[in-house]
């Protein structure tokens, strides 16, 4: 078999652009396209080593390594040192689904149950295959990348959040809900959806019995409840409307105080909110039990 040197180098360019620009997007670094496609020269010429033994040396795994390292700086020049490594960490990742993408239409495709190795019989099946594997590579990162945008769009939208009332207090973990535009009737002021679970502790009897024996929400029930812990909590009917739902209606009250921790302050909500009862799971994984209004955070 003849391997063409221009054919190779191509093609590890158009992989090496590829990988480092899935990288980019992963890591959501800002670069110019100029320094990766200067990045994926330099990785590709390194390739061309293989065609010369005196430099058979540089096939060792520190110089691959310094290989690699030497592409990220090129590519995103990152500033910090744990930019750094998320860079060069996605940059791995992303190789490996590509390597393993090729080997695996490899082993499909072949007709032996050993895999061996991977031997090419000419130019054409080599692209053949490094067209499919590339496929079917950016197929599986395009989910990747899309559960991974998700997952940090979430947290980058989440606050721990405590709820004082009567001299109790909750904590509980929030989404900032850009979605959320609820707000009460009357003051007109926004609400904060929380689980039943999370307030329990800090509401009075009266309100955990009605919640703990499942009674629907009417307005009879609601209005004696209402009656009943007048001293201890003033409480407010906020109707709303969801999928499925055009006529709902949370219980809600007032809190004598709220805290919202963000990573860089600490905000007191307590004058501009209403906390609204959710008597269900706001997230089916869990990991936030309340919805905070965008409006109270500016």
């Amino acid at each position: 078999m003849y391997v063409y040197a221009e054919y190779l180098l191509i093609e590890n360019i158009i992989i090496n652009y590829i990988i480092l620009y899935v990288t980019k997007k992963i890591t959501k670094s800002k670069t110019a396209n100029i320094r990766l496609f200067i990045s994926a020269l330099i990785g590709s010429i390194y390739t061309l080593v293989a065609f010369f033994p005196s430099l058979q040396f540089m096939g060792k795994m520190i110089i691959k390594l310094s290989i690699s390292i030497l592409m990220i700086i090129i590519a995103f020049n990152p500033e910090k040192l744990n930019q750094f490594l998320k860079q060069i960490s996605a940059f791995y990742m992303v190789s490996f689904v590509f390597a393993g993408a090729i080997i695996g239409i490899f082993y499909i495709l072949n007709n032996s149950f050993i895999f061996t190795g991977i031997s090419f019989k000419n130019s054409d099946e080599l692209i053949k295959f490094l067209i499919i594997g590339i496929t079917i590579a950016l197929v599986l990162i395009r989910y990747i990348l899309k559960f991974y945008q998700v997952k940090i769009r979430k947290e980058n939208f989440i606050a721990n959040v405590s709820i004082g009332l009567n001299d109790k207090e909750v904590e509980l973990i929030a989404l900032i809900d850009t979605g959320n535009s609820l707000k009460e009737p009357i003051s007109k002021k926004p609400v904060l959806i929380a689980e039943y679970r999370a307030l329990k502790s800090i509401l009075p009897d009266s309100i955990k019995n009605m919640y703990k024996s499942n009674q629907k929400l009417d307005l009879i029930k609601i209005s004696e409840v209402m009656e009943e812990v007048s001293d201890d909590i003033k409480l407010r009917l906020i109707p709303f409307k969801s999928l499925g739902n055009d006529n709902g209606i949370l219980i809600g009250f007032k809190p004598d105080k709220i805290k919202v921790y963000l990573e860089s302050e600490t905000k007191n909500l307590s004058d501009d909110i209403i906390v609204a009862i959710y008597n269900d799971r706001l997230a089916s994984d869990e990991i936030y039990n309340g919805l905070l209004h965008p409006e109270l955070l500016g």
